[in-house]
């Protein structure tokens, strides 16, 4: 799981250096405008969408870790939950 969370970064952050580098580029002439335009558009929905991988597997990891290091005594699910989402 480790290895999907790592590839999701690294989706991410290519995701977002297009996204940077479109909004850097200014069109040439205005028929490449509304192209430049649509290009964004589209880059800025990959960002979002691959922001949203990463959460995802950011949640299930933890969610994965409170399961495995909950206490076995006194501690309902949800407090060992919380605690785990306390933790740096």
């Amino acid at each position: 799981m480790h290895s999907d969370l790592e590839h999701a970064r690294q989706a991410w952050d290519r995701a977002k250096s297009v996204v940077q580098h479109l909004e850097e580029r200014l069109p040439g002439n205005p028929e490449e405008a509304s192209r430049h335009q649509a290009e964004l558009h589209l880059a800025r929905l990959r960002a979002y969408m691959a922001q949203g991988r990463v959460i995802a597997l950011e949640r299930s990891c933890l969610a994965h870790k409170a399961c495995e290091d909950a206490p076995r005594e006194r501690l309902r699910a949800s407090e060992a939950f919380a605690a785990a989402l306390a933790e740096p």
